[in-house]
């Protein structure tokens, strides 16, 4: 080599030391944030400021990083998007020849991540269209990522923040096929969790298309468990698999749904999960709750889009719902352990609720039912409970309701059918004496109230009924004591009647009520009364007499007054006034509504000959 060579080559080492004193000397001590926060603002659209930027090279190559902000989207409700007070990264600087970052280990801390939607359903986590050209770096997993004292924050359409706390997180990536791992402690609306799981490999990563997932989050009370693959991890979209929930008590499920705390009830469920953009769905899950089998065909959540409630679909199916365990009893009731639900109508509901349940036997206050169902839909303004039926009392009930704002709670609307019930097993339930009468009847209810709970609408509510039989008995006794019959003096009539038909009209007002008519036609006569009663105090004041035309020679036909409680009442004789036989002679009905009142004068016993005089 001759003197030239030896030259340019001590040239090009001297270049090189130079290079590399230049790298570790002086590079570290200029700041890049400037030019990096100028150059992220380009590329995201959004102002980014970051306080200091130092890069020192080697074997690996790091990267320090202090107060990062990234703005949040035009229209959000906060200023920035995006916080991160400290970032220290480690590349491996030899990939970057090839056009990879290789990103060997990411340690942060400080970190705040705000999602949500600006006004049009823009999420703010979507940023401007990524610009052609420029060969843009591929980016492989880190072997290591610890996060530490961070947070994310998501914003509902309805405005409330759900934060999920970051104490501690790392995620560890293996070589080549071999999945990776995460563990992480926070906290979710400030209920204390930890996840932990295995992640999809370096090599499926690269490859793309969906993930394999495997992830565990518990808390104090409750696991849950999601195996299968997502499209997105990072925001959680394109999940596609297994999901399974066990809680021993749903205080933290409530807890971190912002609903206070519950009652302790076991509930497992398990079933097959998707989440797709805006829609998450459980569908053909099983399990138990409070030990009872439990399967829900369908659970489903859609995100409300441009500022709309979310929405929620149920279809679920218990084989015993026990609600006063589920509620917890009504403070107000009277010290008999009462659920209660109080009836809030909001003009702007976030969720939005349809929901269809059903049960083998149902609790619910002092009732007890077999094959209850309801379908519940709570819309703007508005909660209606469509196509309620419920076995119970020996009956067949049946019905509606509707809720709607007021100033107390809300004004409720409902309609009910009785049908098939059994008189003595309907009297047993209510507390009443033994009746001399047998058989089934039907009843045709509608009621209206406003209060501030169901329990309270159903005790000062406005009730109208129709009560009506046809067929079953009477005690022989019962017609003969109301017709003041002679031979009721020298003997106790035995055996009964068949008895034609019963009619009974109701008003009810906050307990207190009265009826008219009140007929029973049976084979040894008719029997008409007026009645008020008061249901608060279980106290009633009845006055009957017979149609002297339909009773025999020995009926003298003297009005008897039932008065007193219900479960002892005196039994006395009694004088019809001239009024009450007006009363009586036309057929005077207690106000009902007009469906209930055509009911009323379709029954056989509604047109009765007048009283004799």
């Amino acid at each position: 080599m001759g003197r030239r060579g030896r030259i340019v080559i001590g040239i090009l080492a001297g270049i090189a030391v130079l290079a590399v004193v230049l790298g570790v000397v002086v590079l570290p001590r200029i700041d890049l944030a400037g030019v990096a926060a100028a150059r992220a603002t380009a590329a995201l659209g959004r102002g980014v400021t970051i306080e200091s930027l130092r890069i020192t090279p080697g074997l690996p190559t790091r990267i320090a990083l202090r107060g990062l902000r990234i703005a949040n989207i035009e229209g959000g409700t906060r200023a920035d998007m995006v916080e991160l007070a400290r970032l220290d990264v480690a590349v491996a600087p030899l990939p970057l020849l090839t056009g990879q970052v290789a990103v060997n280990e990411i340690s942060a801390a400080g970190f705040i991540l705000f999602l949500e939607r600006a006004p049009g359903r823009r999420p703010n986590w979507r940023f401007g269209e990524a610009r052609e050209g420029g060969g843009a770096a591929r980016l492989v997993l880190p072997a290591l990522l610890e996060l530490a004292d961070s947070q994310v924050v998501f914003r509902t359409t309805s405005g409330a923040e759900l934060v999920t706390r970051i104490d501690s997180a790392r995620l560890a990536a293996s070589p080549a096929e071999r999945p990776g791992s995460i563990e992480a402690r926070g906290s979710y609306n400030g209920v204390p969790l930890r996840l932990e799981g295995a992640l999809f490999s370096a090599d499926q990563f690269r490859a793309g298309g969906p993930l394999p997932l495997t992830l565990r989050a518990t808390a104090e009370h409750t696991s849950l468990l999601f195996e299968g693959t997502g499209t997105d991890p990072l925001n959680a979209d394109g999940l596609d698999g297994r999901l399974t929930l066990a809680a021993t008590t749903p205080t933290d499920i409530l807890a971190m749904a912002g609903a206070g705390a519950g009652p302790d009830v076991p509930v497992e469920l398990s079933g097959h999960f998707t989440r797709q953009g805006d829609l998450w769905r459980l569908s053909e899950a099983t399990g138990r709750l409070d030990g009872a089998a439990l399967a829900a065909a369908l659970l489903e959540l859609t995100e409300g889009s441009a500022g709309q409630p979310d929405r929620i679909v149920g279809r679920i199916e218990v084989a015993r719902l026990d609600v006063n365990s589920l509620l917890g009893p009504d403070e107000g009731a009277r010290g008999h352990g009462d659920a209660d639900i109080p009836p809030v109508v909001s003009a702007l509901p976030d969720p939005l609720l349809d929901v269809e349940a059903s049960t083998r036997e149902l609790i619910y206050a002092r009732l007890r039912g077999s094959d209850a169902r309801a379908r519940l839909e709570v819309a703007p303004g508005r909660i209606t409970l469509h196509e309620a039926a419920v076995t119970a009392f020996g009956a067949r009930l049946a019905g509606s309701a509707e809720l709607l704002p007021a100033p107390r709670g809300a004004r409720v609307a409902a309609q009910v059918t009785l049908r098939d019930g059994e008189i003595d097993t309907l009297r047993r339930a209510f507390g009443l004496h033994a009746l001399p009468v047998s058989g089934r009847l039907s009843a045709d209810i509608a009621a209206a109230a406003e209060a501030a709970s169901v329990n309270a609408a159903t005790r000062q509510a406005r009730i109208s009924a129709v009560v009506g039989m046809t067929g079953g008995t009477i005690a022989r006794e019962a017609i003969e004591m109301a017709s003041t019959d002679v031979r009721a003096l020298f003997r106790t009539s035995r055996g009964t009647t068949p008895l034609r038909c019963l009619l009974a009209a109701v008003d009810i007002d906050a307990g207190v009520g009265r009826a008219a008519p009140l007929r029973i036609r049976a084979g040894t006569g008719t029997i008409s009364g007026l009645a008020t009663f008061d249901l608060n105090r279980q106290m009633l004041d009845l006055i009957i007499g017979s149609q002297s035309d339909t009773t025999d020679f020995f009926a003298l036909d003297i009005p008897v007054q039932v008065r007193g409680s219900f479960a002892d009442p005196s039994i006395a004789p009694a004088e019809w006034s001239r009024a009450a036989r007006e009363r009586m002679a036309h057929n005077e009905m207690a106000p009902l509504p007009p469906e209930l009142r055509a009911i009323a004068q379709r029954n056989a016993c509604y047109s009765g000959r007048s009283l004799r005089r």
